[in-house]
């Protein structure tokens, strides 16, 4: 297994000994799927590596950040390195890493911490359940938008994507990508965000956090949702496209059923049962951070 820290995942596998060099493309007991055979993903991991500073590497989000990076941009290594560039330099003016342990009981930052509570009030974003592999569930209800500050948004969104991302991790055992679920239920015009703003997310999903997105579900999109899917998809590159599900009638909840268990799902997305409301205060005060809503 490789080591967390990332000074010392750097001295490893920057070496150039075959085992080391294999390390590099190792994952834990399970893995998302390879998109390349195994050798190709080393050496594409090991030129990324080979590419960045030893003050970068400290900087990776974890140790399969040039992996996804690598896959996402489909095996061209020269995009690759300037795609974890930006991320990196993006993770640390964004102050990804305050956003996530804001809220810890003892140094976390209280500032931030009053946005994330401020923007979460009205559980516009959350996390909750998983699928049948083990990959958790973030859920966007655009109805509940409850605030107009665009950076702020994007700070809640990191939040919840990093915290259903460590749900993954802890309940899956080697796994790391995320659900999405987009609830339109009640949703209007005047809940439609600006074009900055949809370019925006799409940029932190896209860019920021590459091969993170297993699915994406649409449920209960309105008659007015052609409008704005008009606006979002010239955004969305080919693969994310491909990852977009239509989540309604008979064929959306056979879909469901195969993938999720519905007793703990939410009602958009076809849930059997009456789950608790949602409670802001709970969920991200006394709520560990890689556990989901209402789980035991």
């Amino acid at each position: 297994d490789l080591p967390e820290n990332n000074t010392t995942f750097y001295k490893l596998h920057t070496t150039q000994t075959e085992k080391n060099v294999t390390d590099v493309a190792k994952s834990n007991t399970r893995e998302e799927k390879r998109l390349f055979h195994a050798d190709v993903e080393i050496k594409g991991v090991k030129d990324i590596l080979s590419a960045l500073s030893e003050d970068e590497v400290k900087n990776l989000s974890n140790r399969n950040m040039p992996m996804r990076h690598f896959r996402a941009e489909k095996g061209d290594t020269k995009k690759a390195i300037k795609k974890i560039k930006s991320t990196i330099a993006w993770r640390k003016e964004f102050e990804v890493s305050k956003i996530i342990t804001c809220l810890d009981a003892k140094g976390g930052d209280e500032e931030m911490a009053d946005i994330i509570g401020k923007e979460n009030e009205t559980g516009k974003i959350m996390v909750r359940g998983y699928d049948k592999e083990g990959r958790a569930n973030m859920y966007l209800k655009p109805a509940n938008e409850n605030t107009k500050e665009m950076e702020n948004h994007m700070r809640h969104l990191t939040y919840n994507i990093e915290r259903a991302a460590a749900c993954t991790k802890r309940n899956s055992n080697g796994l790391e990508k995320i659900n999405i679920f987009v609830d339109y239920q009640c949703y209007s015009l005047t809940d439609a965000p600006s074009v900055a703003e949809i370019k925006y997310t799409l940029t932190i999903l896209q860019d920021h956090y590459p091969e993170m997105l297993y699915r994406g579900y649409i449920c209960n999109p309105p008659r007015i949702f052609r409008f704005f899917w008009s606006l979002v998809k010239p955004f969305l590159d080919p693969k994310t496209k491909e990852k977009v599900v239509f989540l309604y009638g008979e064929d959306g909840k056979k879909k469901a059923e195969k993938l999720f268990n519905l007793e703990t799902m939410e009602a958009c997305a076809f849930g059997s049962k009456d789950l608790r409301p949602f409670h802001s205060k709970e969920y991200i005060r006394y709520v560990q951070f890689d556990y989901t809503f209402d789980e035991k």
